[in-house]
């Protein structure tokens, strides 16, 4: 063993005073020092550590200098800011994440299952093709240590729409919000509008602009082979205000039918809303012929006040020239709720990272999309096009006050819901529930022949 220089200069001293003591005689009869005791040297200044500095778990930085593939439906700016976020994971991992991006990433990763060769990660918007990957086992389970780090920052619901056989196979990525109301602030300061915060005051103000001599909602169906989404869209929202979230999972799941009076209820209530005399710019008939955009449009020329939309419409708006915000020419409120008794309940949709590999760097990867900190890196590299579902996010960060009231709508749900005609089989959500709603709208069917027409379809 080495010992360190100041002890062997303290040894040396004891040594001296010991020979000193030996001269002198025995210590008993050794009158007392008259020269102040020896001292040991001056303490070293120990010297200044550094000040600590984030890293990486040790698992981590073993990764370094691995890749991780992803592919996923954003484009252009969106794609920007999708790789934007992993900026700070790249530094403090050394991983390098790839991204490919195109609108036909469903067929891009069918082709490469088949081939064998699968991308390690893949952006997927649909909860029910999760699930069947999760099933046929082309999809990787993700582990509960994994899930123990991030899931607590998230309505539960989100890793719901990912689980199937007690295993979880998506990490939340982006959300979208459909509970929304558009309106003109211009128009509302001019004839002194107040925003609505429960369903009864939506109720008074949509009489109140009936009063004024103008159209209280913009409503238009069409789009195309997909004419009558936007009718599923509202049948959502009220389903969630009207009978609550565990109808709402009970219908979206077929624990009850269709055509259930409940259901019923809802298409009525929704009726009741748009066939009304005076309600809608152009009256009942033109709601199935007018397409979703272009009814969205008159909301800025004054011609209607209201319209009930998804986040996306936002684009509709700008493309015209129009500015979004409290204080811009176009903004939005929360569709106001009809009951306490289901607390703040939104409907929107999103997409979920799903892992094709069980690389350590893959479920790396996938840890940190659900961490508030990717979200804070993208939003700040301001690209557009994504709002968190992360609780735990920095809203402040995004560039727009009409962004942070739409983050703020999203983390506060309390439930949230998934658009539940996505959630639906294929022949019932993106068939006959378009198609007799369509029927319903336009007059041919009642509401519980659209019902009874939707339930026959079910598989």
């Amino acid at each position: 063993m080495k010992l360190k220089p100041r002890l062997l200069a303290l040894f040396a001293v004891l040594f001296a005073m010991a020979l000193v003591a030996a001269a002198c005689g025995n210590d008993d009869d050794a009158p007392a020092a008259s020269t102040p005791a020896p001292t040991a040297a001056p303490a070293e200044e120990p010297e200044e550590e550094p000040m600590p500095t984030e890293e990486a778990p040790e698992e981590e930085m073993s990764l370094a200098g691995t890749v991780v593939n992803i592919l996923g439906p954003e484009t252009g700016p969106e794609a920007e800011g999708f790789l934007a976020g992993f900026e700070p994971f790249e530094a403090r991992t050394g991983i390098s994440v790839e991204y490919s991006g195109t609108r036909d990433a469903t067929t891009e990763l069918n082709l490469s299952l088949e081939g064998g060769n699968p991308p390690d990660i893949v952006i997927i918007p649909q909860p029910g093709r999760i699930i069947q990957f999760g099933e046929s086992g082309d999809a990787v389970a993700l582990p509960p240590s994994l899930l123990d780090n991030i899931s607590g920052a998230y309505d539960p619901f989100w890793f719901d729409l990912a689980t199937t056989g007690g295993q979880v196979y998506g990490v939340p990525n982006k959300g979208d919000v459909k509970s929304l109301v558009w309106y003109s602030p211009p128009l509302f300061a001019e004839n002194g509008y107040e925003i609505p915060s429960t369903w009864a005051e939506l109720e008074a103000l949509t009489e109140q602009i009936k009063a004024d001599g103008l159209a209280p909602w913009c409503i238009g169906i069409g789009s195309g082979d997909a004419t009558g989404w936007v009718f599923t869209d509202w049948m959502e929202d009220m389903m969630l205000r009207l009978q609550g979230p565990d109808v709402y999972d009970q219908w979206v799941s077929h624990e009850i039918p269709f055509n259930d009076p409940r259901v019923v209820e809802v298409a009525e209530f929704v009726g009741d809303i748009w066939f009304e005399e005076g309600n809608v710019l152009g009256g009942r008939d033109l709601i199935a012929a007018t397409g979703f955009k272009e009814s969205s449009l008159p909301i800025a020329d004054g011609d209607c006040v209201l319209h009930r939309q998804a986040s996306f419409a936002g684009a509709f708006y700008t493309e015209i020239g129009a500015s979004l915000g409290p204080n811009g020419d176009i903004n939005v409120f929360y569709l106001p709720t009809v009951s306490d008794e289901f607390g703040t309940v939104v409907l929107g949709a999103g997409t979920h990272a799903v892992a094709f590999t069980d690389k350590p760097e893959t479920l790396a990867v996938m840890e940190y999309i659900g961490t508030a900190e990717y979200a804070n890196a993208r939003i700040s590299a301001d690209k557009g096009g994504f709002l968190s579902p992360n609780r735990e996010h920095d809203t402040s960060l995004y560039s727009s006050d009409f962004d942070r009231g739409l983050a703020n709508i999203l983390v506060s749900a309390n439930p949230f819901r998934f658009d539940a005609s996505d959630l639906m089989p294929g022949e019932v959500g993106a068939g006959e529930f378009w198609r007799s709603g369509t029927d319903y709208v336009s007059g041919s069917k009642t509401a519980q022949e659209f019902a009874d027409d939707t339930e026959n379809a079910w598989p």
